[in-house]
């Protein structure tokens, strides 16, 4: 018997346990739960199904459980004017606005509904955990899980930014960075999802909380105390970005589901897939009578899915592999996810279509704690030089106890300590970056492709145009 078949009786078998036993077509004791997010009603796909299916679903008290407190919150924020979108996009980037653009955009960041929709965001981000609900309906495709809540979650972490980047404008430090810590706890909280997507959208989350404490250090004269209150909770944080293995594992727990799925459902799943990808989120539900019972059995029979799986499993486990080891051994901008895919047989369609390219997503986790890293470091530069009337060490060992330790000091991308070079009165510090090679501090308009750069003084914020 070849490799990847069974007997037709064991098939058989097999098949007909997945049509009785299947949660979907099990009566319901009771209906399933709605969610409205902006005016948008969905049925909440159940936990237990979910997790019946392999996924690591947390079961948190309602009370406990933050995903409905940034629900609430997302149902709570004006929606941001056209004519204030350039202003909202400079804030979160850059500073804050000046002039009547300024204006503008504090008189919409305070009024009553996103007072309260960042209060509420700020109330969620001090909770401990985090299980956003799915959406669906189980009884369709698992490709068609909704997750209407991620723009909302990202949308509400940018108003944190511009919010403190308003504070900082007045002078009102302390409270800035705690809108910019809570964008971070924001992006730990939603990585914590069962999809590759949710860890993305919480390294963004992540990111611009980072970035914008980064910019308060380097820009504003801090008292010691709150760069050590800075250092503090950016070390008590730093386990709890969101976690690229895991991602691409859960990624790999949806690809092998679709292939259930079209092995038991064939032409139910390539309907499905063709209007997912193309706007239509409504799934065909299975056919449970007739020749829907027959599609499944012959399914099950006459295609190899333990050899589908086989090859999709070597592809996710290479890259859960590459993702344990450091960026400067892992090889991530090489061609080894295309030689894996080009090695998978022809016949194959199935899993050459569903392989995505996922060395990104590991990169991007890097970057995230690369960029963290460098925080703290220019962090204790500060708090160093508070210390020392203004001058600066003149290696970065110096940083060692105001650290905690040595471990941020090492650039993830190459394996040794940052570079730092003191300038007058000031400093370089860079990270070799995604290519890996000492540029001597030289930058790419893309970030991350040559050197990663941090310099102070902070050169000039680019000026705000309309």
């Amino acid at each position: 018997m070849k490799p990847g078949t069974a007997p037709w009786t064991t098939r058989i078998v097999a098949a007909t346990a997945v049509l009785c036993l299947s949660p979907a077509l099990l009566p319901a004791d009771e209906p399933p739960e709605q969610v409205t997010i902006r005016d948008r009603t969905m049925t909440v796909w159940p936990a237990d199904d979910l997790r019946q299916r392999g996924f690591d679903v947390a079961d948190i008290p309602r009370d406990e459980n933050a995903a409905w407190t940034y629900i609430e919150a997302a149902n709570a924020f004006a929606e941001l004017p056209d004519d204030l979108k350039g202003a909202f996009g400079y804030a979160c980037r850059t500073a804050w606005p000046p002039g009547s653009a300024g204006t503008k955009l504090e008189a919409w960041l305070t009024n009553k509904d996103n007072r309260r929709a960042l209060e509420l965001a700020r109330q969620a981000g001090e909770l401990e955990r985090c299980q956003m609900p799915y959406f669906g309906d189980p009884g369709g495709s698992i490709i068609a899980v909704l997750l209407p809540s991620l723009s909302h979650h990202r949308h509400l972490a940018k108003m944190l930014i511009a919010d403190g980047r308003r504070l900082e404008a007045g002078g009102k430090y302390a409270r800035a960075f705690d809108n910019y810590i809570t964008a971070w706890r924001m992006g730990a909280h939603i990585g914590q999802g069962i999809t590759l997507i949710e860890a993305l959208v919480g390294v963004a989350c992540c990111a611009i909380g980072d970035q914008a404490t980064r910019d308060l250090v380097l820009r504003r004269d801090l008292p010691p105390a709150l760069l050590q209150k800075i250092l503090d909770q950016t070390a008590r944080l730093a386990e709890t970005r969101p976690d690229m293995k895991r991602g691409v594992r859960m990624e790999k727990l949806f690809g092998l589901g679709i292939v259930d799925e079209f092995v038991s459902r064939p032409t139910m799943s390539l309907r499905n897939v063709h209007n997912f990808w193309n706007g239509d989120f409504d799934v065909n539900p299975p056919n449970e009578t007739g020749w829907g019972v027959l599609e499944a059995r012959i399914g099950r029979l006459m295609l190899p899915d333990r050899t589908i799986k086989r090859h999709m499993n070597t592809f996710y486990d290479e890259l859960i592999r590459r993702s344990e080891l450091p960026a400067y051994e892992a090889n991530w901008p090489g061609d080894w996810e295309e030689q894996i895919v080009r090695s998978i047989p022809r016949w194959n369609v199935l899993a050459r279509m569903l392989l995505p390219s996922l060395a990104r997503a590991n990169e991007l986790g890097e970057r995230l704690r690369t960029a963290a890293q460098m925080t703290r470091v220019i962090a204790a530069l500060r708090l160093y030089a508070a210390r020392h009337d203004g001058a600066f060490p003149d290696r970065l060992d110096e940083l060692t106890d105001i650290l905690g330790g040595a471990d941020d000091l090492i650039d993830p991308f190459s394996g040794n300590q940052y570079v730092y070079q003191p300038e007058g009165e000031g400093w370089m510090l860079y990270s070799v970056g995604e290519n890996m090679v000492d540029d001597g501090g030289k930058e790419d308009e893309r970030a991350w492709k040559l050197d990663y750069v941090c310099r102070f003084p902070a050169p000039d914020v680019k000026p705000f145009e309309e």
